[in-house]
This record gives structure tokens, sequence and C-alpha cells, in this order.
């Protein structure tokens, strides 16, 4: 399991529901959680999102 998927299931998200908040795509979403790492501006978003940063 990904940390992306850790972090998006401690919070009670789909991917769906993750795609949405942060403003990508669900394709996104899955291309990170099956171990593509995300660029610049998608890993921010995303750690803004789940409350990382």
């Amino acid at each position: 399991m990904s940390k992306l998927c850790s972090y998006r299931e401690k919070l009670k998200l789909i991917q769906d529901e993750l795609a949405e908040k942060a403003g990508l795509s669900v394709r996104t979403i899955q291309r990170i959680e099956s171990g593509v790492g995300p660029r610049g501006r998608t890993l921010r978003v995303l750690c803004h999102v789940l409350g990382i940063i």
C-alpha cells in the first residue's frame, strides 16, 4: 500500500473525493498510488489537502 493510499484512508476519502479536493484527475491519484511519484505542484497540492504540511 502506498503512502498516499494510507493517508487517504486515514481521512476516510475515496480516490474520487481526494481528486476533487485536490483539483486533480482520478487517474493521477491512481497512478501515484500505483507507484509513480508525483511532481512539484501535484505533490504540494496533495500534501496541503492531506494536511501533511
